[in-house]
C-alpha cells in the first residue's frame, strides 16, 4: 500500500490532489488542519492506494530442488488472514472519509445533494466540492473541472479528431455534428483513419453521403497533403478514427502520425458513459501518446452513473466538450457547461431516488 501526504491551503484542492494524483479509488487515511510561518491555513491529507501491482518474487534457482518446508503453508494462511484484515480495514477507512466529509456539510440540504452525488457515482471529495452548489440549484461542478471553449467554425477553420474505444460512438457524434454546422450553413468534410478494419469507413461514408458533403479515407501520411488541399474550402473538418484500447493500442500507435499529418486544431478523447469507470480511467492514463486536447462524452442515456464523468474529467484534466445522449442524428448531443452538467445530474437524480 502506498501512503502519501498532500497539502494545499484549503481541504478541497488538498482532496482533490489526491484524486489527480492518485486517482478515485484513494483512501483519505486523516486529515490535519496546521498554519504556515505567515499564519495562512494548510490542510495535510494523508492518503493511501493499495498497491495492486506489486512486482512478482523472484522465483528460486532451479540448482538443487528442496523440499517445502512444513512452516510455509501456516505462514502463506497467517498472510491471507493480515490481507483480509487490510482489505476490510481500508474498506472501512473508505466509508469512513465518505461519512467525514458529509458531516462536514453544514445542512440537511447539503447532506442530501451529497447524497444524490455520491448515489449518482460522484468520488466523496468532488461531491463535497459540488454539494452546497446543487443544493440550491446553482451551476455545480467542481472547482478542478475546466470548460473548453465552443469551437466556431465560422470565424476560423477547425480540424478536429475524434478518437477512443470501439463501440464508444465516436462516428455516430461526427454525424451530429456534420449535420448541425451543414444546417447553419457551414461548409463540412469528412475524413476516416478508419481504413485497416473491415468495414471501418462504412458507417460514416454513409452519413456523408446522405448529408451531401465530402468524405475521405486516409491510411497514408503521404496522401494527407492532396487531402488538405481538397478540403481547403472547408470551414469544418471532422476526423473519425479507429476504436483502441490500453491493451491494444496498435492502432492508436498505427494512426497518430496520421493525425499530426492533419494538423489537428483540436482533439477529442470519447469516452462512452456507459463504460467501467477503472476501464475509463485507463484511458485517460494512456491519452498522453495521443496528444488529447479535450474529452468529449457519449451515450450519457446508457448509464446510472453519470457522475463518474466528472470523476474522469478531473482525473483527466482536460477541457470538456461535447457530449450526446441518444442516436437521434443531429438532435441529442451538446456542448457542455456547468449549466449543462447541473442538468444532467439533476436529472439523473431524480430518476435514481435514494
Amino acid at each position: 500500500m502506498r501512503i502519501k501526504v498532500f497539502t494545499a491551503p484549503h481541504l478541497h484542492e488538498a482532496l482533490s490532489k489526491v484524486r489527480k494524483d492518485m486517482g478515485p479509488e484513494a483512501l483519505i487515511l486523516d486529515r490535519q488542519q496546521s498554519k504556515d510561518a505567515s499564519g495562512n491555513t494548510l490542510w495535510h491529507v494523508h492518503a493511501a492506494l493499495d498497491s495492486a501491482g506489486a512486482a512478482p518474487t523472484k522465483p528460486a534457482t532451479a540448482a538443487v530442488a528442496h523440499p517445502p518446508a512444513p512452516e510455509s503453508a501456516p505462514a502463506s494462511k497467517q498472510v491471507d488472514v493480515t490481507i483480509r484484515r487490510l482489505e476490510r480495514l481500508v474498506e472501512g477507512l473508505g466509508n469512513k472519509e465518505s461519512a467525514s466529509l458529509r458531516q462536514a456539510l453544514s445542512g440537511i440540504a447539503e447532506q442530501d445533494a451529497f447524497d444524490h452525488l455520491s448515489k449518482l457515482g460522484i468520488a466523496a471529495s468532488h461531491a463535497f466540492d459540488m454539494a452546497v452548489d446543487f443544493s440550491l440549484r446553482n451551476p455545480t461542478a467542481s472547482k478542478t473541472i475546466r470548460w473548453g471553449k465552443r469551437i466556431n467554425p465560422g470565424q476560423q477553420r477547425h480540424t478536429v479528431l475524434f478518437t477512443g474505444p470501439a463501440g464508444c460512438g465516436k462516428s455516430t457524434l461526427i454525424a451530429k455534428l456534420a449535420a448541425h454546422y451543414s444546417m447553419k450553413g457551414i461548409r463540412v468534410a469528412l475524413l476516416s483513419t478508419d481504413t485497416e478494419r473491415m468495414g471501418g469507413l462504412d458507417s460514416l461514408k454513409a452519413y456523408a453521403n446522405t448529408l451531401g458533403v465530402p468524405f475521405f479515407p486516409l491510411n497514408k501520411v503521404s496522401d494527407a497533403a492532396n487531402i488538405l488541399r481538397q478540403t481547403q474550402s472547408a470551414q469544418l473538418l471532422l476526423i473519425d478514427s479507429e476504436g483502441w484500447s490500453p491493451r491494444r493500442d496498435i492502432g492508436l500507435r498505427r494512426q497518430t502520425g496520421l493525425w499530426d499529418a492533419m494538423q489537428c486544431t483540436e482533439r477529442f478523447l470519447v469516452l462512452p458513459a456507459n463504460m467501467d469507470e477503472e476501464d475509463g480511467m485507463q484511458l485517460l492514463a494512456h491519452n498522453t501518446a495521443s496528444s488529447m486536447t479535450h474529452l468529449a462524452f457519449s451515450k450519457l442515456d446508457e448509464t446510472q452513473k453519470p457522475g463518474k464523468i466528472v470523476n474522469w474529467s478531473i482525473v483527466a484534466g482536460m477541457p470538456l466538450g461535447y457530449c450526446s445522449f441518444g442516436p437521434e442524428v443531429p438532435e441529442q448531443m451538446g456542448w457542455l457547461t456547468d449549466q449543462a452538467l447541473t442538468a444532467l445530474l439533476s436529472k439523473a437524480s431524480r430518476e435514481t431516488p435514494l
